[in-house]
């Protein structure tokens, strides 16, 4: 028998090192990215320190202080721990933070929408 239900299904999110991230919400997909890396989900070695920093760039910040205050007084960020994920991002933003997130770790990405 042939399959067709595939054909019907939205393509969303973006597959990252072989996991499809598809919830339909972009946010929630790099949130749970970010929380799949930093478990060591992929077994890769996740780097420390300024390496971390700048891997995850403005999208994770270790202090609720440093985070700018239109961010704060929005709620535009997501606790992770004892870290934050901002949520203010549109998906360009989030596809070019995947995309360093992907070159500093020697992953694959492949976005599905743009």
């Amino acid at each position: 028998m042939k399959a067709y239900k595939h054909l019907f299904e939205d393509k969303v999110g973006f597959i990252y090192n072989g996991k499809h991230y598809n919830n339909k919400s972009y946010t929630v997909n790099y949130y749970n990215l970010v929380k799949d890396i930093l478990d060591g989900t992929y077994g890769t070695k996740i780097p420390t320190g300024s390496e971390l920093v700048k891997m995850f760039g403005a999208t994770v910040y270790t202090n609720f202080d440093n985070m700018p205050n239109s961010v704060k007084e929005r709620g535009l960020y997501k606790e992770l721990g004892d870290i934050y994920v901002l949520t203010n991002k549109d998906i360009v933003g989030f596809n070019a933070a995947i995309d360093r997130i992907s070159k500093t770790l020697g992953t694959s990405v492949r976005f599905l929408q743009v």
